[in-house]
């Protein structure tokens, strides 16, 4: 039987128990009612702490996301290191989430986001500028001190550098042997710095 929910549940459990029911049962069972059996709690326990509900829960992946990222771009302008340096170090923490939460761009890839929640696509939306925004000042500052090519425009460096982990988390979130996520991100790595290297 589950039981009542008595202590705060931390968002990051249910969007870490949304992201499991994805992976194994697909985007359609994501419920809050699944995600409170997930978690053991009751359903009605869950909509008290989420009143939204799927809303809610998929606002809590997003904060997961958002949370990843901010970590990364932390990290990575702390250190006094060279702008590649500081690029591979917010690409191993993404490489390190797509492994984790496989089921993460299904989610963000899907309806659920981009059609029936307004409000949370505008919100991804604008977490990503602010992303790109600052992944971008880090390959500006390697132009800048001749690490990184300045024939190509940062932002589209950016995207390309996007997808050097985007490609491998979708292909590893249909599949978990589809491909070795870290062989496959070693060499996307390798490709990367050959294609922005003076």
């Amino acid at each position: 039987m589950a039981k009542r929910l008595t202590t705060i549940i931390r968002r990051e459990q249910i969007a870490e128990a949304a992201l499991a029911l994805v992976a194994d049962q697909g985007v359609g069972a994501l419920t809050a009612r699944n995600v409170a059996r997930a978690v053991g709690v009751t359903a009605p326990a869950l909509y008290r702490h989420f009143p939204g509900g799927k809303a809610d829960i998929l606002a809590s992946v997003l904060d997961l996301l958002d949370d990843v990222k901010a970590e990364g771009i932390r990290q990575a302008l702390k250190e006094p290191s060279p702008a590649l340096t500081k690029l591979r170090r917010c690409y191993d923490l993404h490489i390190s989430v797509v492994e984790r939460y496989r089921a993460l761009p299904n989610l963000v890839l899907s309806d659920a986001l981009w059609s029936d929640e307004t409000h949370l696509r505008e919100r991804l939306l604008k977490n990503h500028q602010r992303h790109q925004s600052e992944v971008a000042g880090i390959i500006r500052q390697g132009q800048t001190d001749g690490e990184i090519r300045d024939d190509i425009d940062a932002d589209e460096i950016f995207v390309q550098f996007l997808g050097q982990f985007l490609t491998i988390a979708i292909l590893y979130s249909r599949r978990g042997d589809m491909i070795d996520p870290k062989t496959q991100a070693e060499a996307n790595w390798k490709m990367f710095v050959r294609g922005v290297s003076p």
